[in-house]
């Protein structure tokens, strides 16, 4: 997340904002994953001459001890010369820190509870849908890929747990958990910067319809009608960010050779069937016993590991998603669905 402020919060006398902001700088300096525009603040730290003056700062007399003050002064001096690039603001989520709500400004209150609380996906089974998760942000964030960066961040934030996963029990109850993380709290004014949702799309072919119009309709928090095709995509003025798989299930975006390298009991028969299906056919396949040996009980436990896996690539991926990219209207160009959830979680770091 990109964190910048409205100068003039620095200037008021509230106590509360000012410890506020006191603890917001140093929860910026205990978490090192967020991106400070100091350019938006630069006069409240530096004089025009380049000296540091925020020692001076009532803030900063009250709320901050002397190793504090060096700290911060440090850690200014450090974020001062970092570089928020192109992609960082065309894939991070900015917000402004202040009290005008009109400018839609982030009350300091809500900001430091974005800053320091976790953030959460919410999945249909929190160990096997966050191996998914987790598999293919190593992969992206070891690439030599446009957006590496982005993802090499994502990657940082899941390892040091600064996003986890939300474990549903079945996405029957995707509403339920969504309703309470954002009635919560823990999420209260913020849970549109804090949660995603992510499931299935179950569907058996390439044009039947998902049955999941309930939850689509929850998210879009609006009546659907009659769903269509644009209904399945995420929109900023949904309730919160969350996508929809293209495939019918995780299982479907492992790539056939890492499949028949990986199951055993697949025969000659089944590899030679499963290599005659299309594209379409093995998006929308339902794994089982009588094509790859394995009874469901063993593809829900099996599955899931191969993502963390490191003997396939991300090239892989892209090549099993070929045939259905997605136009990226901040990058203005197609990307793999993969690179597009990968996308969507970092817009909640």
């Amino acid at each position: 997340m990109i964190i910048s402020f409205n100068p003039s919060i620095f200037r008021s006398l509230d106590t509360e904002i000012q410890s506020t902001l006191a603890n917001i700088l140093v929860a910026l300096i205990d978490n090192n994953i967020h991106f400070i525009d100091i350019k938006s603040i630069n006069a409240i730290f530096y004089n025009d001459n380049l000296e540091y003056i925020f020692d001076s700062n009532q803030i900063s007399q009250q709320y901050f001890s002397l190793n504090h003050r060096r700290t911060l002064k440090d850690f200014v001096s450090k974020k001062g010369k970092v570089i928020i690039s192109k992609l960082h603001e065309q894939h991070l989520k900015r917000i402004v820190i202040g009290i005008d709500e009109n400018n839609q400004e982030v009350h300091p209150i809500n900001a430091y509870k974005i800053i320091t609380e976790r953030s959460k996906v919410i999945v249909e089974n929190g160990i096997n849908d966050w191996k998914f998760i987790q598999g293919i942000c190593r992969k992206y964030s070891s690439a030599k890929t446009q957006r590496k960066s982005i993802y090499q961040l994502l990657n940082k934030a899941i390892k040091n747990e600064y996003i986890e996963a939300e474990n549903c029990g079945g996405v029957g109850e995707l509403i339920k958990v969504t309703k309470r993380w954002i009635g919560s709290s823990r999420y209260q004014h913020i849970f549109n910067y804090k949660l995603m949702a992510i499931f299935d799309s179950d569907k058996q072919n390439l044009n039947s319809l998902t049955p999941h119009k309930n939850k689509i309709e929850y998210l879009k928090d609006k009546t659907i009608t009659t769903i269509q095709p644009s209904d399945y995509e995420y929109e900023s003025r949904d309730l919160i960010i969350w996508h929809i798989l293209y495939k019918r299930k995780i299982e479907n975006y492992i790539p056939l050779n890492v499949l028949f390298e990986k199951i055993t009991s697949i025969t000659q028969t089944h590899k030679t069937d499963l290599e005659t299906k299309s594209n379409d056919d093995l998006d929308f396949i339902e794994y089982n016993v009588n094509n790859i040996g394995i009874i469901e009980v063993q593809v829900k436990a099996r599955f899931p590991q191969m993502f963390l896996d490191d003997d396939f690539s991300y090239r892989d991926f892209e090549k099993r998603c070929e045939h259905h990219k997605i136009f990226l209207s901040e990058a203005n160009e197609k990307v793999s669905e993969i690179e597009q959830i990968l996308l969507k979680i970092a817009k909640i770091i």
